[in-house]
């Protein structure tokens, strides 16, 4: 069920209902390379939560359609919130609901740079005897099946939105990645991650600095198939649903830390 679809009485039963998990959606309005529409991380999430929708005990809430996309900016339509109004947004969603009854909840999450400020909203609410699980799909489709390997704004994220929203991947403005590398000894592996002496190192830059069509990490988007986006969507559904049945077994904090 929805909560959006829901007046303030039935609200109210379901969201005091302790079998009740609440699914927060939460993503970016930034690039996504040369042919992934900008809305890539949150309409990710948001398709996952339809599929999940009709789960006993769920409840979804209005999907948040923007985040920390601070390396992005420079890039045209990009929507960047910045960690600290992030780490707002989230606390006072989390709060709302806690206010309400609610005490489990799931981050669907389509972007890596909110981690930080999801994990501290959490952990808040943790310590008012809430608990938050923070679900961060790329990373997991790769463990399912090593041909689903991520990045950003590449052939992963391509063929997720080809899954369901095919319309929105756009052929024509397909360019081939070009990575500069800043030295000979440094190896781009993802956007600011380089590779020295075999290990990981960031150093910090504008994402157009970095490559020409602020995609890259895993297979360049030319690799996408809608093939490769049902497979994976399909099998990452199967996971998020055995995850959360799971995840409604763990305990919740027994001491509020007010």
């Amino acid at each position: 069920m929805y909560l959006a679809d829901l007046c303030w009485q039935e609200a109210g039963k379901v969201l005091s209902d302790p079998e009740t998990i609440v699914v927060i959606p939460v993503g970016s309005t930034e690039q996504h390379g040369c042919v992934g529409p900008l809305g890539t991380d949150w309409m990710i999430p948001d398709e996952f939560c339809r599929r999940i929708s009709g789960m006993d005990h769920i409840v979804i809430a209005p999907t948040i359609p923007y985040g920390v996309a601070t390396h992005h900016i420079n890039f045209p339509g990009t929507i960047d919130l910045g960690i600290e109004t992030m780490i707002k947004v989230m606390g006072a969603v989390f709060e709302s609901l806690f206010r309400h009854g609610a005490r489990r909840f799931v981050v669907m999450n389509g972007h890596g740079g909110n981690d930080p400020a999801i994990e501290k909203a959490a952990l808040e609410i943790y310590r008012r005897g809430g608990l938050v699980a923070l679900i961060d799909w790329w990373g997991i489709a790769p463990k399912l099946n090593p041909a689903w390997p991520t990045g950003h704004g590449d052939a992963q994220e391509t063929a997720a939105v080809m899954a369901f929203r095919p319309d929105l991947i756009k052929p024509e403005y397909l360019l081939d990645n070009v990575v500069p590398a800043p030295t000979k000894n440094l190896k781009p592996v993802h956007i600011n991650t380089v590779l020295f002496e075999g290990a990981p190192v960031k150093i910090i830059r504008e994402i157009r600095d970095t490559v020409n069509t602020g995609g890259f990490g895993g297979l360049e988007s030319k690799m996408a198939t809608r093939e490769w986006g049902v497979a994976m969507m399909d099998g990452m559904t199967k996971w998020i649903e055995d995850f959360i049945n799971e995840y409604r077994s763990v305990k919740l904090p027994e001491k509020d830390w007010e």
